[in-house]
């Protein structure tokens, strides 16, 4: 059976706190994806993903992180992407005096379900 195309509006996808997931687990079971604000001095400190690859593409202001075993530190700017595969330690804040807005996708699904959104239908077009 085939999956419905869903259409999530500007504004309307499913949010914990700072996160807007536009793609869930329920949706698909290939990857979550959200688009994340951090206000200045908001972030994650060190975590791993075991069996999930996070991204992160850049859509307004600076993304601090630190990635690796070797704990690099990237500035990611407007239109930089991150790809920190599985396993990979990685950190990540706003040091800047902006919000920064940024794409957030967890492959394979999972993620969404993790930080406690229940599952749930939403209005598709098929």
């Amino acid at each position: 059976m085939s999956r419905p195309v869903v259409v999530v509006a500007p504004g309307q996808g499913d949010r914990v706190g700072n996160v807007e997931f536009l793609a869930r687990s329920d949706d698909t079971p290939f990857f979550n994806l959200a688009i994340v604000t951090l206000e200045p001095g908001q972030g994650v400190s060190s975590h791993r993903h075991e069996g999930e690859d996070d991204s992160f593409l850049v859509l307004e202001g600076t993304l601090s992180l630190t990635v690796g075993e070797d704990a690099r530190q990237v500035q990611a700017g407007p239109g930089t992407f991150v790809l920190v595969p599985s396993g990979t330690p990685h950190a990540i804040v706003n040091a800047g005096h902006a919000d920064v807005r940024f794409l957030n996708v967890h492959a394979p699904g999972g993620f969404d379900r993790r930080i406690g959104l229940a599952d749930r239908r939403r209005l598709a077009v098929s």
